[in-house]
């Protein structure tokens, strides 16, 4: 049985609550924002926390007000190494969008100089490195040649992702979304159900063979493909009759017909090229899947850029959208390039499909996910880290683990199989004091978690008859909110009165 508890847990740390206090408690989930939205950001925490996922928030002004560096980009990693060894750690969100140059609600990871990306691309997955990367102390991090000493990439141990969002109705949208996905998601074959875009004639071997060969051998989902010449849905001898436009899109998702996408082909800041068509933020506001998001993986340039001037790119559009879009998306900052370690490989991804750096980072994510149970931030942190000894030979496959990140939840389950709702059974009201509370499910293995504010905080394993008891101290007043969760359920919370409170 694992068991998880603490006397006393501050579960939000506002910038006004001492970071020193903050240093004490336990974070599973460690949440980065601006102090503006910190009010915003609370229920997803609560939520995150009932469900037996202990979330802390601490604002970028907190941090640079107890953590010493030479710029904020390194007080959030020391921040964010702090709680990774010290605080129990596994995800890290970002919560709040960014711009260049270290400006925004919470600045992108330190600019990464590449000659394929002159401008610079910022490394959100520094926050994770125990490693100051700049070895040579130029100012200028991550340069491949200069600071290999120095860079370490991540190793899937804990789970990174950025929720590009701007404003309070921006957070309350997604938070409800998250909430949608992890207690209400479709029964069915709506799991089962991935689908492949592709608009890109060269690719068409490489994609097919991302699920031929590796995805499909490692989870018994159905795959539709959808490239310009062959979808499903063409009719009898006519090959391509059924276009992959934007309308049909549309419909795809809003006809909840697809958990899994993956959008392989050419894109900008604000859309994704199709057939003959383009998907834009119009089409965004079209989409009404309440519950229904599907998990996203596109290569299309410059679809992930959320650190632009022109806001708000297409994936964070996805991410924003009330009651549709996506909850997670892993998408380039910059050009989704393929990368190889020799130029004459770029003929074999044609002729035979051989995957390049891009492609293979989306395809391990999905068999990560899918196939061994990891969340999305660790699926993508493993799937970077799968490709660590390229990066350390070729400076493009270094580029290519820095550009590519995730949009939205990183501590989502990826939803391999159709979850059931476990029946829960748990008193009604205790009385303050010492006390058993006693949660009976339908779900041996769930973890269970019982939490009163600022008294009471337990996570345990149901047995193998789905029971759980906690010995507990509670106080008058403040109900215990309780929470069932797991691989393969949808979640389920409640709450018990103490002494009458509601």
């Amino acid at each position: 049985m694992t068991r998880f508890r603490l006397s006393s847990l501050a579960v939000v740390f506002a910038s006004s609550v001492p970071m020193s206090l903050a240093a004490q408690q336990e974070a599973t989930i460690l949440l980065v924002t601006d102090a503006a939205l910190v009010d915003a950001w609370q229920p997803f925490a609560n939520w995150k926390t009932q469900i037996g996922k202990a979330t802390s928030i601490v604002t970028v002004d907190g941090i640079r007000e107890h953590y010493e560096a030479e710029s904020v980009h390194e007080q959030i990693r020391l921040c964010v190494r702090d709680h990774i060894e010290n605080k129990g750690t596994r995800w890290v969100v970002l919560g709040g969008d960014s711009l260049r140059d270290g400006a925004g609600l919470v600045p992108g990871g330190h600019t990464t100089v590449h000659r394929q990306e002159r401008r610079g691309i910022p490394t959100d997955i520094v926050y994770l490195s125990p490693t100051n990367w700049d070895a040579d102390g130029d100012g200028v991090y991550g340069e491949w040649r200069d600071d290999a000493d120095a860079i370490t990439y991540p190793d899937g141990t804990v789970g990174l992702g950025r929720v590009p969002v701007r404003t309070a109705t921006d957070v309350a949208a997604f938070t409800d979304k998250v909430i949608a996905y992890e207690s209400a998601y479709p029964e069915g074959e709506f799991a089962k159900e991935m689908v492949y875009t592709c608009t890109d004639s060269p690719a068409y071997p490489k994609v097919r063979k991302s699920w031929d060969a590796h995805v499909s051998k490692v989870w018994d989902g159905q795959v539709g493909r959808f490239f310009s010449q062959e979808t499903p849905w063409d009719e009898p001898g006519q090959p391509g009759s059924y276009p992959l436009s934007a309308e049909n899109l549309v419909s795809l998702m809003n006809g909840k017909t697809v958990s899994k996408l993956h959008i392989h082909g050419h894109g900008h800041l604000p859309l994704w090229v199709l057939e003959k068509s383009r998907f834009t933020r119009e089409h965004v506001a079209e989409l009404e899947h309440g519950g229904a998001y599907p998990l996203i993986t596109t290569v299309s340039c410059n679809t992930g850029e959320y650190d632009s001037a022109q806001d708000p790119s297409i994936v964070e559009a996805m991410i924003r959208r009330p009651n549709g879009g996506s909850v997670a998306i892993v998408a380039p900052i910059r050009t989704g390039k393929p990368h190889f370690h020799k130029r004459s490989d770029f003929r074999l991804m044609v002729q035979e499909g051989k995957l390049d750096g891009t492609t293979h980072t989306m395809t391990r994510y999905w068999t990560q996910g899918l196939g061994h149970g990891k969340t999305t931030g660790e699926a993508l942190m493993l799937a970077k880290a799968a490709m660590v000894d390229d990066a350390r030979k070729t400076a493009g496959y270094h580029l290519c683990i820095c550009e590519l990140n995730l949009l939205g939840d990183p501590t989502l389950g990826m939803r391999a199989m159709t979850p059931t709702t476990p029946k829960v059974t748990a008193p009604k009201s205790l009385s303050a004091g010492a006390s058993e509370v006693v949660i009976e499910t339908s779900a041996p293995g769930a973890t269970v978690c019982v939490w009163q504010r600022g008294g009471v905080y337990d996570v345990r394993e149901a047995d193998e008859s789905g029971r759980v008891a906690f010995a507990v101290t509670l106080q008058q007043g403040d109900p215990v909110s309780y929470g069932v969760a797991g691989a393969g359920l949808n979640a389920v919370v409640g709450e018990i009165a103490v002494d009458g409170a509601k």
